[in-house]
């Protein structure tokens, strides 16, 4: 969402008032894990998520790469996405110079030569889904912890405040906490898994420009080789960045 301070003699159009939650997980890898279980936050309150998995993966699959489902665990609702084997097929290039320009040109694994610096090897996979759930306006986006969804339950985190990352415009406030999460896979031991699991809530409304308010959760993680069970993750919430109060329905 993109935050414009707008043009204050002008006011809010009550027509424009939307709210939307979004919910996206990314995977990286770069070479092929086998027997993949991992387990990601879902947003939830009380324990209810706010989004399922047929909304993030319609067909049951995350685009053909892992199979999803939610499960309840110990630390609350997590979509766990398993697959036999998330293959990472190994392409090589060539730079080939144009002119003063350069294009980059698919080559065979016979033709590489890692000696040659115009030579490139590319092992890199990524599995990714996005969701954008529309909702009642106005969210709750200033002390959201609570009250709108967030990934963890207050009683299964601990949530402590720390230094916003991005420039802070006087209402917002962030907070660190470690995130529990299940990986287990083979893999080799110079293997790289990453992941990314972000939701939002946000609040957007017209007055002589786009503004809004909103509030995010996220969670990212880096793992070398093969995994088996409970890990710890980076987790990192910031509420209450944009305009405020958000205008009355």
């Amino acid at each position: 969402m993109t935050l414009t301070a707008g043009c204050t003699f002008l006011g809010p159009n009550p027509d424009s008032y939307t709210s939307t939650y979004e919910y996206t997980v990314g995977i990286d890898a770069d070479t092929t894990i086998q027997n993949a279980t991992i387990r990601v936050p879902l947003p939830q309150t009380n324990g209810t998520t706010a989004v399922n998995a047929s909304v993030v993966a319609p067909n049951g699959t995350v685009v053909d790469a892992f199979d999803a489902t939610v499960v309840e665990t110990e630390y609350g609702p997590m979509l766990e996405l398993t697959a036999d084997q998330l293959h990472v097929e190994t392409q090589y290039y060539r730079i080939v110079e144009e002119g003063e320009e350069g294009r980059r040109e698919e080559i065979s694994q016979s033709e590489y030569d890692p000696s040659n610096p115009n030579h490139q090897r590319v092992a890199f996979r990524t599995v990714s889904a996005s969701v954008s759930v529309n909702t009642e306006y106005p969210i709750e986006t200033r002390a959201p912890l609570g009250t709108e969804p967030s990934f963890y339950a207050a009683d299964t985190v601990t949530r402590n405040a720390t230094e916003c990352r991005l420039p802070n415009q006087g209402e917002s406030v962030c907070f660190e906490y470690n995130a529990p999460m299940y990986l287990a896979y083979d893999a080799p031991a110079n293997a790289s898994v990453e992941g990314i699991v972000t939701f939002g809530g946000y609040n957007e409304w017209f007055t002589g420009g786009w503004t809004g308010n909103e509030y995010t959760d996220r969670v990212n993680f880096t793992a070398t080789g093969s995994q088996n069970g409970w890990t710890t993750a980076d987790g990192y919430t910031e509420t209450g960045r944009g305009n405020y109060p958000s205008p009355v329905p």
